[in-house]
């Protein structure tokens, strides 16, 4: 039960931060940054198969709220998504955070482009912009977000 509630509060969390994203820029790729902030915290929390869940039903949830991408790229960002939390968790354990979060946004990042790319024939280069950004809002965020939830619930605790 408590596992059912951790994914919904993760996947409540990741449509907000989308949503509140969304309504500044309207580019799909731009959405993709709270996405992968809201799966690589629910990974380094409370571990892959939570993540993993997370990351199979966020991009829907996106699609469902906002329309932001074709629903193939949903497919994509689908599986973007999970092999970042799948990375993420197999370099956390044999890395420090910011190297295992660098790591898994990475190879994550260029497998989804590799199969776009492959499949729809479409390449952007303008995305190497975003790609940088949301590599350096997660290096930077995902372990401090981290360590202040590990401080707060160690004083509630108390």
């Amino acid at each position: 039960m408590k596992k059912i509630v951790a994914i919904c509060l993760w996947l409540s969390l990741g449509v907000a931060l989308s949503y509140f994203t969304w309504l500044g820029a309207h580019r799909y790729q731009v959405l993709m940054i709270p996405t992968y902030f809201t799966v690589g915290l629910s990974s380094l929390c409370h571990g892959f198969s939570t993540a993993f869940v997370v990351a199979l039903l966020l991009p829907a949830l996106d699609y469902m709220a906002l329309r932001p991408f074709d629903s193939f790229l949903m497919l994509i960002h689908t599986l973007e998504l999970t092999i970042f939390a799948l990375f993420l968790s197999l370099f956390f354990h044999r890395t420090g955070i910011r190297k295992s979060v660098f790591f898994a946004f990475t190879l994550s990042w260029w497998v989804s482009r590799f199969v776009q790319y492959t499949v729809l024939n479409s390449r952007e280069f303008r995305e190497i912009l975003i790609f940088l950004v949301g590599l350096l809002l997660n290096v930077l965020l995902l372990p401090e977000v981290k360590r202040l939830l590990v401080k707060l619930g160690e004083t509630e605790r108390r």
